[in-house]
């Protein structure tokens, strides 16, 4: 930090002492989602099987790409207040869990793979073994949003590509700075790279290993995109957040797998074994409500915040990125500043 740069700021605590809406750094767990869903096309029972899988219907005309994909949703209005505005949130960091029910019937792989990786039935290109495992925010079509798709609502409308491809009214997505989503649903076929928020983590086996049962996977990600940003705000002043997970695990034998497993079976919150042995998914997020400006939260501007903000920038924490672009810079330094000294 240099001289120049604290005598900055001290010299806007000199032009600025103000009373204002306090902010809050709020750290929330949740043991269990309020929802979740094996978001699959031939899911006959959508919102109350003990059991979900992620796979993927590599080069199988009409089907997703990302075939099988699982919506979670933690609703959070309880813990952190809704309708304040989505500008009003600036998610910090967030781990989503999931366990694993099946017994090393595919390979733990943490890294990221490209779509031109992937061939005729998952055949890979790359040189390390496994697919990863994905987590999203969740995009929706059809009419539908996250105030109107829920559980057990229709899974979609008529299929682009008979019998399925293209047809899901929530799906896993990115999101521009304009918050419109894409579907990465078919990313193979449509030849894009598709960047997800995480890639699932553990380490209790080395990459390359069998997945053996019971096996939690960690998504843990800082949002370092704006659109991202934006849609967790807005989610946030709904009351609710959504995650999607998808994987490019090739069902053998055909898109359900008839001939074989070789892709995760995730437990859902309504499997006994979650109820007892804590296996549900789970989610850990840090917030901050409010302006940036109140630094350390306590209703004030002043000196304070300065010193907290400073301290924070210095050490790169991610309370002190405050543009949300996970660098550490003037822009960060600016946006502090402008926040500081607006009521």
């Amino acid at each position: 930090m240099t001289r120049s740069l604290t005598c900055l700021l001290i010299a806007a605590f000199m032009g600025y002492f103000a009373q204002s809406s306090a902010a809050q750094i709020l750290d929330v767990q949740y043991d269990t989602p309020t929802l979740d869903r094996w978001n699959y096309p031939f899911n006959g029972s959508p919102g109350t099987r003990f059991e979900m899988t992620s796979f993927g219907a590599i080069e199988f005309p009409g089907h997703d790409d990302h075939d099988a994909q699982v919506l979670l949703g933690f609703e959070t209005a309880n813990d952190i207040a809704a309708g304040l505005g989505a500008d009003q949130y600036r998610v910090l960091s967030v781990t989503v869990t999931m366990t694993i029910t099946n017994d090393e019937e595919f390979l733990y792989d943490p890294t990221h793979d490209t779509f031109d990786t992937y061939g005729l039935l998952g055949e890979p290109f790359d040189t390390d073994p496994g697919r990863p495992l994905n987590l999203w925010l969740t995009g929706y079509r059809g009419g539908q949003d996250q105030t109107t798709y829920f559980e057990t609502s229709p899974f979609g409308f008529t299929a682009d590509v008979p019998p399925s491809q293209g047809m899901r009214n929530a799906f896993a997505a990115t999101f521009d700075t304009l918050g419109i989503a894409t579907d990465i649903s078919n990313n193979l076929k449509e030849q894009f790279d598709a960047l997800p928020l995480a890639i699932g983590q553990t380490n209790a086996i080395n990459p390359g290993d069998f997945v053996p049962a019971d096996t939690t996977f960690s998504f843990t990600f800082s949002p370092c995109q704006l659109g991202d940003h934006l849609e967790l705000g807005k989610m946030l002043d709904l009351g609710e957040i959504r995650f999607s997970i998808s994987s490019l695990q090739a069902a053998i034998g055909g898109p359900d797998g008839g001939e074989g497993i070789n892709y995760p079976i995730w437990y859902s919150r309504e499997n006994p074994l979650s109820q007892i042995l804590g296996f549900s998914p789970t989610l850990d997020i840090q917030v901050r409500v409010g302006s940036p400006g109140d630094f350390n939260g306590d209703g004030s501007r002043d000196f304070f915040d300065i010193s907290a903000f400073l301290s924070s920038f210095t050490a790169n924490d991610p309370s002190a990125d405050i543009t949300g672009d996970c660098a550490f810079d003037f822009f960060d330094i600016s946006a502090f500043l402008t926040a500081f000294t607006t009521s």
